[in-house]
């Protein structure tokens, strides 16, 4: 019976530091992460309007580089609006906070490369943990 319980608490001690470890654990920097696919933002915007289930299997946590041009910067939020195909819908690209410095210099209409982690279509394609090709950075 002893030794039940204690199997028992020990079991119960291990799950919880695991689980303490991975709440507190910080996501991968993908920055110098290889991208799964090289795209451009029109093509992108394409390929969810006319199949998002399929483009959802295909880009879904995928690392993407996007290749647009920028609808709007949102400074407060460190986003980034690309423009596509579609008037209605562009690609929400949410950046790192240290690539701040960088989003204040972009304008609406300049071309960029963003390499980010897709996370699916809400209204808008979203895109995290983004960071801009290396030519961008003025």
């Amino acid at each position: 019976m002893k030794k039940t319980l204690l199997i028992i608490l020990l079991v119960i001690t291990i799950t919880g530091i695991y689980g303490v470890y991975l709440f507190n654990k910080e996501p991968k920097d993908i920055r110098d992460a290889k991208a799964d696919f090289e795209i451009d933002s029109s093509e992108l915007i394409k390929e969810f309007a006319t199949n998002e289930e399929g483009a959802s299997k295909k880009y879904l946590d995928k690392i993407l580089t996007v290749t647009g041009h920028v609808r709007e910067v949102d400074i407060s939020s460190a986003s980034v609006f690309m423009e596509g195909s579609d008037p209605l819908s562009s690609i929400t690209c949410s950046f790192y906070p240290d690539e701040l410095d960088h989003l204040k210099n972009l304008k609406a209409g300049d071309e960029i490369q963003v390499k980010g982690k897709c996370t699916g279509k809400l209204m808008d394609i979203v895109m995290n943990n983004c960071s801009l090709n290396n030519s961008n950075k003025n």
